[in-house]
C-alpha cells in the first residue's frame, strides 16, 4: 500500500508536470467576440486526455451534471499520468481533446509541433494556491531573504521560474540572484531536510500537507501581484479538429464554462475530487482551489505569451486569439 506522503507527493508531481505558468490580468479583462457556430455537433462522442489533478475539475463537474449531454455530445476522459503523454494521442487521434498547460502549448505551437486550438479555459491561481515555504529554524522569514538561495523546480525554464521572476520582482528581489534547481516531488522534503535547496516551490494539496505535517511557514505567494489569478491550463485540440468540428467544439465550450459557474459553490469541486484524484475528502474541503473560468479572457490569457517572449521562450510574439475561437 502507498503512504499518504507518497500518495500526495504523486498528486503533486502529476500537478505540477504540467509545467503550468501564469500571468496576471484584470478582472475585466476583453473577452473573445466570435459567436458560436449554430447546428448539431459534426461528432458527438469526443475522447478527452485528463489528469488526476485539481486543476482539471471543471471537466468531472461538468460530467457529474450531464453538461455535456445538454450539448449533444458526450465525453469520456482518458486518464493519464504526465501531461506530455496527450499530445501523440491528439496527433494520432487518440484523444480528441487534452487537458494541458500554456507554456507546453504555446511552445508546441511555437516550434511546428501541434497546431493549438485552445476550446476553453481550465483554470486559474488562487491566492495562496501555490507558495514559496521555508522550514522551521530556517533564516529565511521575508522575499528579499531568498536572494543567494536554491529553490526547487520541476524542471529548469518552466511557469515557476518565469512566474516567479515577476512577483520576486514586485517585492524588490533580484531574481538573478536565485539558484533553480530540478528536483522531483517525491524526493523534495528529503532534499529540503538535507539543505540542498534552501526553500521549497509547491503547490495544493502540497501546501496544505506541509504546513500541517512539518510547519513550513509561507514565504510569497507566486499567485500574487503581477501573476494573480494567472491561466494555469486549459482543454486543447489541434487546429485541423476544430476546423473539422466547429459546433462540437462550440459544445465543448459550452459545457465547460457552465461547469464554471457551478464551481462558484466548493462543494461542486470537493465532491468529485476524490473520484479521479488523490485527494481524500477530508483534503478536498481544505485546500486552496484554482479558479474555474466561465468564460475565456484573451487578455489575460495574453499575459503568457508575453511573458515567453520576454524570457526568450519563443521565437516569435504570439498573439493568443489566434489560438482561440
Amino acid at each position: 500500500m502507498r503512504s499518504p506522503r507518497r500518495t500526495l507527493f504523486a498528486a503533486l508531481a502529476l500537478s505540477l508536470a504540467l509545467g503550468v505558468m501564469a500571468c496576471g490580468g484584470d478582472s475585466g479583462a476583453a473577452r473573445s467576440p466570435v459567436p458560436d457556430p449554430s447546428g448539431p455537433p459534426e461528432k458527438t462522442e469526443l475522447k478527452v486526455a485528463t489528469l488526476p489533478i485539481i486543476d482539471n475539475a471543471a471537466l468531472y463537474v461538468a460530467l457529474k451534471n450531464g453538461l455535456f449531454e445538454k450539448e449533444g455530445i458526450k465525453v469520456t476522459p482518458v486518464p493519464i499520468q504526465a501531461g506530455p503523454q496527450g499530445v501523440p494521442m491528439l496527433l494520432n487521434g487518440e484523444a480528441d481533446v487534452i487537458f494541458a498547460n500554456y507554456v507546453s502549448m504555446f511552445q508546441a505551437n511555437d516550434t511546428g509541433v501541434l497546431q493549438v486550438k485552445i476550446l476553453a479555459e481550465g483554470s486559474r491561481a488562487a491566492p495562496q494556491s501555490l507558495s514559496i515555504m521555508a522550514l522551521p529554524g530556517s533564516p529565511i522569514k521575508t522575499p528579499k531573504d531568498l536572494e543567494g538561495k536554491t529553490i526547487n523546480v520541476q524542471v529548469l525554464k518552466n511557469f515557476q521560474e518565469l512566474a516567479l521572476t515577476q512577483v520576486l520582482k514586485r517585492h524588490g528581489v533580484d531574481p538573478t540572484k536565485i539558484t533553480y534547481v530540478p528536483v522531483t516531488f517525491q524526493d523534495l522534503v528529503p532534499a529540503w531536510q538535507k539543505g540542498q535547496i534552501d526553500a521549497a516551490y509547491v503547490g495544493e494539496p502540497m501546501v496544505t500537507s506541509l504546513t500541517t505535517k512539518l510547519g513550513a511557514r509561507k514565504i510569497l505567494d507566486p499567485a500574487s501581484g503581477p501573476a494573480a489569478e494567472f491561466p494555469i491550463s486549459g482543454y486543447v485540440t489541434t487546429r485541423d479538429w476544430s476546423a473539422r468540428n466547429p459546433a462540437a467544439s462550440a459544445a465543448f465550450r459550452r459545457a465547460i464554462h457552465a461547469a464554471g459557474k457551478l464551481t462558484a459553490d466548493r462543494t461542486s469541486v470537493t465532491s468529485v475530487l476524490p473520484e479521479f484524484t488523490q485527494v481524500d475528502r477530508a483534503t478536498a474541503e481544505r485546500v486552496t482551489l484554482p479558479f474555474f473560468p466561465d468564460e475565456d479572457e484573451p487578455v489575460r490569457l495574453q499575459r503568457v505569451a508575453d511573458w515567453m517572449s520576454q524570457a526568450g521562450w519563443l521565437s516569435k510574439p504570439l498573439d493568443v486569439t489566434s489560438l482561440m475561437r
